[in-house]
């Protein structure tokens, strides 16, 4: 967890699976980068709060699906010879998706 690129605005949610909960890397979150750290935990857990759970399960939810909305999208290999070629095609994919879903809902 702190090797991750952490760069959210204070106040944000964090959602994080069971692999990544500890209690010491959540309360240093908090404190440090004031971010919320929404854990899905399991039932034996001391902090486990079952209207918590259930907000980061929902939220959790969401994040899988646009994940894999935009897994759909992507074709099974990128071909790109520079990094900032592999990023603009990303990006282009991201676009595609966000344009996908506005059109849906301007139609429907």
């Amino acid at each position: 967890l702190l090797l991750l690129p952490l760069d959210l605005p204070e106040g944000a949610e964090l959602y994080l699976d069971r692999g990544y909960e500890s209690h010491l890397y959540e309360d240093l979150l908090r404190e440090a980068q004031e971010v919320v750290p929404m854990v899905i935990r399991r039932r034996n857990s001391r902090r486990y709060l079952p209207w918590m759970q259930y907000l980061a399960i929902v939220g959790r939810r969401v994040v899988e699906t646009v994940g894999s909305m935009l897994h759909h999208l992507f074709p099974r290999r990128i071909h790109a010879v520079t990094q900032e070629g592999f990023v603009i095609k990303v990006l282009t994919f991201v676009l595609a998706h966000n344009i996908s879903l506005l059109t849906q809902k301007m139609a429907g």
